[in-house]
């Protein structure tokens, strides 16, 4: 076999060994020679120093040896990897061969520098971390997705478009459709359906694909349940997707089964009214407020015979809550069989049913708010604000009244601080006769006025 020449052997080795250079028995570098694809490794930085400087400090024991050991076998080569720390650059990885010449201790090395291996093991290691978190940030929008769908009062289910399987559905859904904690994974869509139904649903299905807005409309499920149905179609990744939302439209009387103990147990008096004010429903409270004994004496009847000191309350409070949707804390009376009247406050709520809205009144009877000199009927308002709180409870004509008197009583009590309590001056003061103002104290329960009086005759 011809060997192949040393010039030969040189040329090959410089062009594959990306550096090479001999580590002479005192440990320095010479005659050292790169060609670094990276191009951090020059000769200069290489030529001249030590093992000791060059060499990196956690590759460095394992070099020395691999030196010691070539050394000792002559003309084998040997495999050692390492990392260079030439000066002004960063750090070098090489995979080296090793061989000691014949004649001498001098040790020649040469390397291939690893460094673009590196960086892409880098790069392929950044792509697999990015993966893991592209991967982990699904699971939990995944998880979030699924709790969402689970907490929500709506039915909704994802069904492939091409083969018309259901992909996702959440409990309401399968409640709706087939029965709690049934599984619809899977299962062809419509199903629970009746005939009538599906053909609405495959209508809205052509009106989902051709339009890129929501589609929706009301069907009945086989529990006679009816379900209000909105469609809307999404295309993704060259799938189409049907994304179902099921509603429970089905109307549910106020007074029926489902509220019947919040209804009945409820503190307050609530009555259920149509649109006209016509009483449909009272529960036990408001029934023991007006001093009746059934539901059949007042169902049937227009609520103002109980509610306001005339028809004129009652409707304020229909065309307000039509208005504004409610009406909160109104103040008016309440009108009890035995003809007696109770201070009560008033709320209004409106229940849009699938044909027609009830009107539900809150009742709450505020008499024992009211302290001795705030009472309605038997004494006089200290101020003009009390007065106003009174509108709608009491007439016109006798707010007027007693707007007068609470006027007249403020202005003789300011009249009697100011005199320290003398009343002829205060009479003076206020342009009255003495025997007027006696009158007026005792019309308005303000001083002694007959110990007055008496005095005067004296």
């Amino acid at each position: 076999m011809t060997t192949a020449s040393t010039s030969s052997s040189e040329l090959l080795l410089h062009h594959i060994a990306s550096v090479h250079f001999t580590v002479t028995a005192t440990g320095f570098i010479v005659n050292s020679e790169t060609s670094s694809p990276t191009g951090t490794i020059q000769s200069e930085d290489l030529a001249g120093s030590s093992v000791s400087e060059i060499v990196d400090a956690n590759s460095r024991e394992a070099f020395n040896t691999k030196l010691n050991e070539a050394r000792r076998n002559k003309g084998t080569p040997l495999r050692c990897d390492i990392t260079l720390t030439p000066h002004n650059t960063g750090s070098v990885p090489l995979l080296c061969w090793l061989c000691c010449e014949d004649s001498n201790d001098d040790v020649r090395v040469a390397g291939l520098d690893l460094l673009p291996e590196v960086s892409l093991r880098n790069q392929l290691l950044n792509a697999q971390h990015a993966m893991e978190r592209d991967y982990w940030s699904k699971r939990r929008l995944e998880a979030r997705y699924r709790r969402l769908l689970d907490m929500v009062s709506d039915g909704f289910i994802v069904v492939d478009d091409s083969s018309g399987r259901i992909i996702e559905a959440n409990p309401i859904a399968s409640a709706l459709l087939a029965a709690p904690g049934a599984n619809l994974v899977g299962k062809s869509f419509p199903v629970g359906l009746d005939d009538t139904a599906r053909s609405t649903i495959e209508r809205l299905t052509r009106e989902a694909r051709s339009v890129t807005t929501t589609v929706d409309a009301m069907l009945s499920n086989d529990a006679g349940l009816e379900l209000n149905i909105a469609m809307t179609y999404l295309r993704q990744s060259g799938e189409g997707r049907l994304l179902v939302r099921l509603r429970d439209d089905s109307e549910h009387d106020v007074a029926g089964a489902e509220f019947q103990s919040f209804f009945d147990d409820a503190p307050d008096g609530i009555i259920e009214l149509d649109e006209q004010g016509i009483v449909l429903a009272a529960n036990d409270s408001f029934l023991e407020m007006a001093g009746l004994t059934s539901n059949e004496l007042i169902e049937g009847r227009r609520a103002d015979r109980w509610i306001g000191r005339s028809a004129v309350d009652l409707n304020i409070v229909l065309d307000h809550s039509k208005q504004a949707g409610s009406v909160r804390l109104y103040s008016t009376t309440l009108r009890t069989e035995t003809e007696s009247s109770v201070d009560i406050e008033l709320s209004v709520a409106r229940v849009s049913k699938r044909d027609a809205t009830s009107v539900l009144l809150f009742i709450r009877d505020i008499s024992r708010r009211i302290t001795p000199d705030q009472s309605v009927d038997d004494h006089l308002p200290r101020s003009i604000e009390q007065i106003t709180d009174r509108v709608g409870r009491v007439p016109l004509k006798e707010l007027v009244r007693e707007s007068t008197d609470v006027i007249e009583a403020l202005c003789i009590e300011a009249a009697l601080k100011l005199t320290s309590g003398n009343r002829a001056s205060a009479a003076e003061l206020l342009g009255l006769s003495r025997q007027s103002l006696y009158t007026k104290l005792r019309r308005f329960d303000l001083g002694d006025a007959e110990v007055e009086i008496d005095r005067e005759a004296v």
